[in-house]
């Protein structure tokens, strides 16, 4: 199985799960699934944990959702 994009820019960007978790109001498990590639978001998931994702101050740049989900359009 390939390693999953959200796993690998969270790791990337020093971003814990539940901290994703807390600013995108997507449960901490949820987001472990996630990034572990056990479940696939909903599109309406998928933009809350984006748009989260770039409101933290410390990431070194702006995702678009196909960085994170390429398979959601």
């Amino acid at each position: 199985m390939a390693t999953s994009c959200l796993k690998n820019i969270l790791v990337k960007e020093g971003i814990k799960h539940s901290e994703l978790a807390t600013k995108s109001g997507v449960s901490s498990a949820s987001v472990g699934r996630y990034a572990n590639e056990k479940r696939t978001p909903s599109p309406t998931t998928a933009y809350k944990l984006l748009n989260a994702l770039n409101n933290f101050p410390t990431i070194s740049k702006k995702y678009e959702l196909k960085d994170l989900f390429p398979t959601i359009e």
